[in-house]
């Protein structure tokens, strides 16, 4: 579970949310709308510990997160969070394996050949099977997507956070991404996404809207 309690974030000396609450679960799909601008990708930033609020609270199941100290923010995101960022964030020069493993370089938790066994099965979930050893910059956008959501889920970490995920996907390759999300949620992962496609709104639990500098929960 997250809690944001009061959350206020100011950015190049403009607010941009100002007392702001938010609450997700597992097993749930949460939304954050709301115009290019508004903030959401900075929200997910402070949820992920990328980036620090001024002023307000942060509990993941009822533990208050010290989100000034970097270091523990950094472990916090390494063992618990996958996130999907709006450019994919891939190395093109890599493969589609090599990008998926990326994470697991950071991370000595897993042996070698588990971590690649896993790598792999993933590969083949998400339809990336037939092209994991070529190079990312030979690739389809739908794939790059697909191959940035499967690197966010090699370390199997319980809360996922996506910018944007759909943007720019033609209707086969949203309807693959939905999905994928559909199979997150009944794996009991909290999810939450931040997006301006009206089409995700089918498969949320929760919807939150920010529109200046405020942030609330649609009915």
């Amino acid at each position: 579970m997250i809690r944001l309690e009061g959350v206020t974030k100011s950015y190049n000396k403009k607010n941009v949310l100002i007392n702001a609450n938010l609450h997700a679960k597992e097993g749930e799909i949460t939304l954050l709308t709301g115009k290019s601008g508004s903030g959401k990708s900075i929200l997910l930033n402070i949820i992920s510990g990328i980036q620090v609020y001024d002023s307000g609270n942060y509990f993941v199941n009822k533990v208050k997160l010290d989100v000034y100290d970097d270091q523990y923010m950094s472990q916090f995101r390494n063992a618990k969070i996958g996130y999907i960022v709006q450019d994919y964030a891939l190395i093109e020069e890599y493969s589609v394996l090599e990008n998926i493993l990326l994470p697991s370089m950071y991370n000595k938790k897993f042996e070698k050949k588990d971590i690649q066994d896993k790598a792999i099965l993933l590969a083949k979930d998400f339809g990336l099977f037939d092209i994991i050893y070529k190079k990312v910059k030979h690739i389809s956008g739908g794939q790059k997507q697909r191959t940035a959501i499967a690197r966010s889920l090699i370390l199997d970490p319980a809360i996922i956070l996506a910018d944007e995920p759909t943007t720019n996907l033609d209707e086969e390759n949203f309807l693959l991404i939905i999905d994928l999300f559909e199979s997150l949620k009944k794996a009991k992962k909290l999810i939450i996404i931040a997006t301006h496609d009206d089409r995700i709104k089918s498969i949320a639990n929760k919807i939150y809207r920010i529109d200046d500098t405020i942030l609330e929960q649609e009915s």
